[in-house]
């Protein structure tokens, strides 16, 4: 216990023993005694929580802080309701309903969807590597090289997981999930708008790969090593809840597999690879599952 919590309950043990002998305490005197008592003790636990601020490693702290924070804004602001409401009475308000309320398809609000992930995925820890750390991305998993064994180790897991895709596609609950993009006006699926929404579910990837697999990964490396991908795999989790359990509990698994990737190879790479291959053809499957294709 802090000194300052000792002097604090010694002034009150004082003014109780002089009360109970029939002096009377001024309460002006033991009000002052209690609010300098109070204003030690808060800069006494200043300077603790200083002195225990600079022995923690700065990037971890700060990826820990900024994932929450950054997750937090996507739930949030992902809403195309969000958009039009900020947007309403302003010269942009037919932009905001456009998104928010597009009638052939829901191209307009998936955009709006990844624009807010990549933000906060990808544009804000970048920044903060290059503009405050000064350092490369290339050591976060953005190196232009690819691994040794690439191809191969591609499709060893792609022979193992397109099987599996196949299966949950046929389910219940995938069926109702994918893929997320929908057509309103009786447009074939297979069409344009279907091939830049692929484009663009792809760029979301390439955020949400950099974001856990690299940021997190490499900013957590130093303090806790290889505990770093387990760290990063409990979030990664977590935005996985509300789509089918298989999916969710899957992501355990393929978070924990992925970093470790990202941390022997220093490359994201193959898991950006495989999650577009798996997304690509859940998509495919459902829309063929469906008669849609």
């Amino acid at each position: 216990m802090p000194k300052c919590f000792e002097r604090y309950k010694l002034v009150h043990v004082e003014a109780t023993l002089i009360a109970d002998k029939g002096v009377r305490v001024p309460t002006t005197l033991i009000a002052g005694e209690s609010a300098c008592t109070s204003v030690l003790c808060m800069l006494e636990m200043y300077r603790s929580l200083k002195n225990d601020f600079t022995l923690l490693d700065r990037k971890a702290v700060f990826a820990l802080v900024y994932a929450a924070i950054g997750l937090s804004c996507i739930y949030y602001l992902k809403n195309p309701e969000f958009l039009a409401d900020i947007l309403s009475n302003t010269r942009f308000e037919h932009f905001g309903n456009y998104v928010a309320h597009s009638e052939s398809n829901n191209l307009p609000p998936l955009g709006y969807w990844v624009v807010v992930v990549t933000i906060f995925y990808f544009v804000i820890p970048a920044a903060v590597i290059k503009l405050s750390y000064r350092e490369n991305l290339g050591d976060y998993g953005l190196r232009l090289s690819i691994e040794k064994g690439f191809w191969k180790l591609f499709a060893l897991c792609s022979v193992v997981i397109l099987p599996l895709v196949y299966w949950m596609s046929l389910t219940s609950s995938f069926a109702a999930k994918y893929p997320f993009f929908q057509v309103y006006n009786g447009d074939p699926y297979l069409s344009s708008a279907f091939f830049v929404w692929e484009s663009i579910y792809f760029a979301q990837f390439f955020g949400l790969e950099f974001f856990f697999r690299g940021f997190l990964v490499h900013s957590l490396k130093p303090a806790f090593g290889i505990y770093s991908i387990f760290i990063m795999t409990v979030p990664y989790c977590m935005i996985h809840f509300g789509k089918p359990p298989a999916e969710t509990f899957a992501a355990i698994f393929a978070g924990v597999f992925l970093g470790w990737l990202s941390l022997k190879n220093g490359s994201i790479w193959l898991g950006l690879a495989l999650h577009c291959t798996v997304a690509f053809t859940m998509d495919v499957f459902a829309l063929y599952n469906k008669g849609l294709l």
